[in-house]
């Protein structure tokens, strides 16, 4: 693929797609956990407490604070998976992808169908050029939630990337489908831009 495509192409995940996702998240640990009377709930509470400081601080736009915020969340209490994803996502704000990658791939370990950790994964991935892996993540992303339509836009943008183009004007007009039953008219247009972008190559 010529070197200008992958740059429109990036300009186009970086922008249309990573933006929207881009949604840190406070909350992770169960109640009853947080609750619990057990030595550990200190520590669990201390863990929730600097990841909602690194959301704060990353809201703020302060990414090094909050990166430094979601990895001391992430040592007090390892299996915090928001924690892992709230990283990856302040870590991919920083172009810092391949590390990106390494916390969403955390995150998914601790709980492999979450679907926006699946979407950010495969955004941090074609971030770097690996479209082939990132084809790969947005289709389980599919799987996991067929009527999600993002998930179906960031596929056909990927397929794109590979000089896939009925498969990627497949997966957008899916996307665009799935907005218009949600009539979300704005995304609807945007993929329309897209469908257009990719024809038009």
């Amino acid at each position: 693929m010529q070197k200008n495509i992958v740059a429109v192409i990036l300009s186009i995940m970086s922008t249309a797609i990573l933006a929207p996702r881009t949604m840190f998240a406070s909350e992770s640990i169960p109640v009853a956990i947080k609750q619990s009377s057990q030595p550990e709930a200190k520590n669990i509470q201390a863990a929730q407490a600097y990841n909602d400081r690194g959301v704060t601080l990353a809201e703020q736009g302060k990414f090094d604070g909050a990166i430094a915020a979601f990895n001391q969340a992430i040592e007090i209490y390892p299996t915090f998976e928001n924690a892992h994803n709230n990283l990856g996502l302040a870590l991919s704000s920083q172009n810092q992808f391949a590390q990106a990658v390494t916390a969403f791939k955390q995150a998914l370990a601790i709980n492999p169908q979450n679907l926006e950790t699946y979407n950010n994964l495969g955004i941090a991935l074609g971030s770097q050029g690996n479209f082939t892996e990132a084809i790969s993540v947005f289709n389980r992303a599919v799987q996991i939630n067929p009527s999600e339509p993002t998930s179906h836009q960031n596929l056909g943008v990927a397929f794109w990337s590979q000089g896939k183009v009925p498969e990627a004007v497949a997966s957008l007009q899916r996307a665009k489908k799935l907005y218009t039953s949600q009539n979300k008219l704005a995304e609807v247009q945007q993929v329309e831009t897209i469908i257009q972008q990719v024809r038009s190559r």
